[in-house]
């Protein structure tokens, strides 16, 4: 499967994208914001978007359906438990679900905690490199806000449980491009770490066109919810080294929040 992003570089930052089966020349729409780009996009490549999928609920990741499906007739997907507050919707998903598209097929994980309703998507892509499409439960350095229909210690449970054991490889692609904010909220708890503040140099010398996408094994190093254990994080908390991860990790999103 080719993953193909489409950054808009508007005032959210989003990340649309298509996913794309060379064989069959059909695609799958993730969150789209910007219909039009993403149908220019998709007979550029001359391919044709055969479904919508939404990550969760939130109107900028799901508001466009009704668009998608008249440009398009794209069958619409959605979590399940979005289905109450989503109109429009052909198919309902649930964790363990596959979709297909052409040949190739992604796998659906329930990712709760940013909404109660969210979802990821896992595949691989052409060469085999695994892939997540995170929605805005994992971000580069970061992790979505829990301030509009989420729940923190669900979120926390949602990172260690199911993003924390991927394999260092696994590409992951967000809804937005936070990464650079999200590298200086790392270091402004986590100073020391090296890999962030080398990756916030690189992004600072770059003309920021396109995103950098992160690997779970760079998230280990950068995403400070994914580095309760580290002592120096501890400190600057001021919690004590006996904290459980989990505390550690409610009191860097609640940091995050004022930040």
């Amino acid at each position: 499967m080719r993953v193909v992003p489409i950054p808009l570089r508007n005032a959210f930052d989003h990340i649309n994208y298509l996913l794309v089966c060379s064989v069959k020349k059909e695609a799958i729409a993730v969150d789209p914001y910007d219909v039009p780009r993403m149908v220019a996009e998709a007979e550029a490549l001359g391919v044709t978007i055969t479904s919508t999928v939404n990550t969760h609920e939130h109107w900028d990741h799901a508001g466009k359906n009704a668009e998608m499906k008249a440009r398009t007739g794209a069958v619409v997907m959605a979590p399940r438990a979005a289905a109450g507050t989503l109109e429009g919707l052909d198919h309902l998903l649930v964790d363990g679900d596959t979709i297909s598209v052409g040949v190739e097929s992604v796998t659906v994980r329930a990712v709760p905690g940013h909404t109660m309703a969210s979802i990821a998507l896992f595949g691989e892509e052409e060469g085999g490199t695994p892939f997540v499409i995170s929605g805005d439960t994992l971000f580069g350095a970061g992790v979505g806000n829990c301030g509009y229909g989420g729940h923190a210690p669900t979120l926390q449970e949602t990172i260690s449980g199911v993003f924390a054991p991927l394999a260092d490889e696994t590409r992951v692609y967000p809804g937005h491009d936070y990464l650079k904010r999200n590298l200086a909220f790392t270091l402004s708890i986590e100073p020391g770490n090296a890999a962030a503040r080398a990756l916030a140099s690189l992004l600072a010398a770059s003309d920021g066109t396109a995103p950098h996408f992160t690997t779970i094994g760079e998230e280990r190093a950068i995403n400070l919810f994914l580095r309760p254990d580290s002592s120096e994080v501890r400190v600057n908390l001021e919690l004590p080294a006996s904290a459980r991860d989990a505390d550690v990790f409610l009191a860097i999103r609640a940091r995050r929040d004022r930040w």
